[in-house]
């Protein structure tokens, strides 16, 4: 469960946040003479398979699956009692008043298994989301550096390119950059 979560906000966040950067398209030229001498240098990347591949998001799933597996552990626990008791109701185990309390308790427990997993649920992407956010202020400030040191005027995110060719993909060196850095910024 913790996967998909991480994974579905991982979606999310790539697709919430823009990786654009125009360093030097951010004041027009004076001229159209000097616009015309300057030709915008374009790089691309794909920030999920960066985000899958940097040592930091390996590191925030390891320790989101520590700070959240014993609420996931208590929610199997709860799940296997209930199943068990359901199965027991199921096979005519209980009569008369016994019947009716053992239902009363298997609603309980259902009841509060639904309200546990959708706190653990909230929980968990409210987790992801902040720790998400802090990692990707990292990668964008590699992605900037990057783009100021090469001269590139226009970086673009290269799942919504149909083509391009490699030797324009920064994504690489995105990844070799941020995971040098060994703390993320919040």
């Amino acid at each position: 469960m913790l996967k998909k979560v991480i994974f579905a906000s991982a979606l999310s966040a790539v697709c919430a946040l823009s990786v654009v950067s125009l360093p030097a398209m951010a004041a027009p030229s004076a001229t159209p003479v000097a616009a015309a001498a300057h030709t915008p240098t374009v790089a691309v990347l794909n920030l999920p398979y960066i985000m899958s591949e940097i040592p930091q998001a390996k590191a925030l799933q390891q320790t989101l699956a520590k700070e959240f597996g014993p609420r996931e552990q208590e929610l199997q626990k709860m799940q296997q009692e209930g199943m068990k008791l359901g199965q027991d109701l199921n096979a005519g185990k209980y009569t008369g008043d016994e019947l009716v309390s053992k239902r009363r308790e298997l609603e309980q427990k259902q009841a509060d298994f639904r309200l546990k997993a959708r706190a653990l649920q909230e929980d968990q992407q409210a987790r992801v989301q902040e720790e998400e956010r802090a990692l990707m202020v990292t990668v964008q400030r590699a992605i900037d550096s990057i783009a100021k040191e090469r001269g590139i005027d226009l970086v673009l995110r290269g799942e919504a390119i149909a083509y391009t060719i490699d030797a324009l993909d920064i994504s690489q060196e995105v990844i070799a950059r941020v995971s040098a850095d060994k703390g993320t910024a919040k």
